[in-house]
């Protein structure tokens, strides 16, 4: 069975490794143009679903439904068409993928609400 839990975790620390890696190269070249992308990956990726895994650890029946399996797949797949999107906004001014990955992540935070509403034991 899938934990969850765990699977957020990792996930989400697979996005703060990125994001730091992207901050430091910016550093290094002295140049800040993918800032956004940046702060959306350690925001999105990093902060949002490793928070979502330690609500998903702190409330074991959250965890147990299978909303806490789509929230899963539904907040990783809006992650990374967000983060991507922005990139390439950046590159070739094109916003399907930033439209489509930011509506995703939307609604995976009102999956996360809604399993919440549905008891939290």
């Amino acid at each position: 069975m899938l934990h969850i839990d765990r699977a957020f975790i990792v996930i989400a620390i697979l996005y703060a490794l990125l994001g730091q890696v992207l901050g430091i190269w910016m550093g290094i070249n002295q140049d800040f143009g993918h800032r956004h992308l940046h702060a959306h990956i350690n925001l999105v990726g990093w902060v949002s679903l490793a928070l979502a895994g330690l609500v998903y650890r702190s409330y074991p029946k959250m965890a147990g439904r299978a909303l806490a399996r789509w929230h899963f797949w539904v907040a990783n797949l809006g992650a990374l068409l967000l983060t991507s999107g922005i990139f390439i906004v950046n590159a070739y001014d094109v916003e399907i993928v930033v439209v489509v990955g930011s509506l995703l992540a939307i609604v995976a935070t009102a999956m996360l609400l809604a399993n919440a509403l549905a008891g939290m034991e």
